[in-house]
């Protein structure tokens, strides 16, 4: 029996589809080929939805988001501050320097606001996107590695619920 080459090819793209999601890749409306970050695993996962609150998983992911987005525009300027003189050659007044002032001072007001045993694990998710571990020191310990881990996570959920109402409180002054 033979399958036809529009068959082929459909369940052979369903294929690397399948291999990509697993590796943590995804396609998305434009149909470019993203990295998911681990807040995006974490939301899909169930694990944003760890605590009773009267916001959603959504929400916490879409404020971890608005906190990465205004680490990168408004921290890294210095890098895009290069590339964007190598283009204008000089030191002109750009539209992207008010606006970087802009993210920098939020995403600063932002982490004021999260309690100092909250942040290592806000960080590592949404800033430094790597996975929360456990302090694995003694092999025969996995329980405790495990409930570290979820304890990181119940701590994570803790300081996206205070940057909800942070930016919450910033979106009410603005408007």
């Amino acid at each position: 029996m033979k399958i036809k080459k529009s068959k082929k090819n459909e369940l052979k793209n369903a294929l690397q589809s399948e291999r990509l999601q697993r590796r943590g890749y995804d396609i998305n409306d434009e149909g470019i080929l993203v990295k998911k970050t681990v807040l995006t695993k974490y939301y899909e996962k169930g694990y944003l939805n760890m605590i009773p609150s009267i916001y959603s998983p959504e929400d916490r992911k879409k404020v971890g988001e608005y906190l990465a987005l205004d680490y990168y525009l408004g921290i890294n300027e210095s890098v895009k501050a290069r590339q964007l003189e190598k283009v204008c050659g000089g030191f002109q007044f750009l539209d992207g320097q008010e606006s970087a002032l802009f993210h920098k001072q939020r995403y600063l007001d932002a982490i004021k606001c999260i309690p100092e045993e909250f942040w290592p694990s806000v960080r590592q998710v949404c800033i430094e996107d790597k996975e929360l571990t456990g302090d694995f020191l003694v092999p025969s310990a996995k329980l405790i590695h495990k409930s570290n881990i979820y304890h990181k996570k119940m701590l994570l959920n803790l300081g996206l619920e205070r940057l909800i109402g942070f930016y919450l409180k910033k979106n009410k002054k603005s408007s």
